[in-house]
């Protein structure tokens, strides 16, 4: 057993030294970006949250209520060899709390056809709808999202849990009024953020930037 505890503390170490380039890489992204650093006097379209979120601060759920995410330490816990590690993709994270109306269902289309033209990247990322409310996806939203987004994955959540754990991290949301789009990079951490103001132009902008800029995932 003292055998095994050492070998996972020593993957962990492994893994966690060899992760650490992603998050000086966001810091690095804010830095550059601020200063016109990418060309053209440019600055980051999104919000940043630093220091990150972690995943697990979405509450992400499936529909049995199972939790979808844990932190990278959890998950770096369940290995018993490096060689088990599976590279992760960046996560764009849709959160709309209610019914998916017009607005919602036209954000739902833009990030697919966004995701669609990353060409080469397209497997690097992987697009989630989070339902942020008690009530459940109306069954005509769920077969629709099935049929035209079947790559999408589905995931639930609590809009006043999520906004508590976020604004702990300094984050201020209000899902009553607004949704939003969240990216989470390949370890977890939910660096940068986008309500309804932010056209799907500038969410592809700062993607491009962030897989342009980043060897992993």
């Amino acid at each position: 057993m003292k055998d095994l505890t050492r070998s996972k503390l020593k993957l962990a170490f492994l893994l966690l030294i060899a992760f650490v380039p992603i998050t000086m890489a966001t810091f690095a992204f804010r830095a550059a970006t601020e200063n016109g650093g990418f060309g053209g006097g440019t600055v980051n379209k999104g919000n940043f949250i630093l220091p990150p979120a972690d995943i697990t601060d979405l509450g992400m759920a499936d529909a049995t209520g199972a939790p979808m995410f844990s932190s990278f330490e959890e998950f770096v816990a369940t290995l018993e060899s490096e060689e088990e590690y599976d590279a992760q993709p960046w996560l764009m994270v849709y959160v709309n709390a209610g019914a998916c109306d017009a607005a919602c269902e036209g954000r739902v289309f833009y990030l697919r056809q966004l995701h669609i033209v990353l060409g080469k990247n397209v497997e690097r990322v992987r697009r989630y709808y989070l339902h942020a409310d008690s009530a459940p996806i109306a069954q005509q939203t769920a077969d629709h999202f099935r049929e035209e987004y079947p790559s999408m994955g589905i995931a639930y959540s609590s809009a006043q849990q999520l906004q508590q754990s976020l604004a702990a991290k300094g984050v201020d949301i209000d899902l009553s009024t607004d949704d939003y789009v969240f990216f989470v990079d390949p370890v977890g951490n939910v660096m940068m953020y986008y309500d309804g103001s932010h056209t799907t132009e500038d969410i592809k902008t700062d993607l491009d930037r962030l897989l342009r800029h980043s060897s992993l995932g």
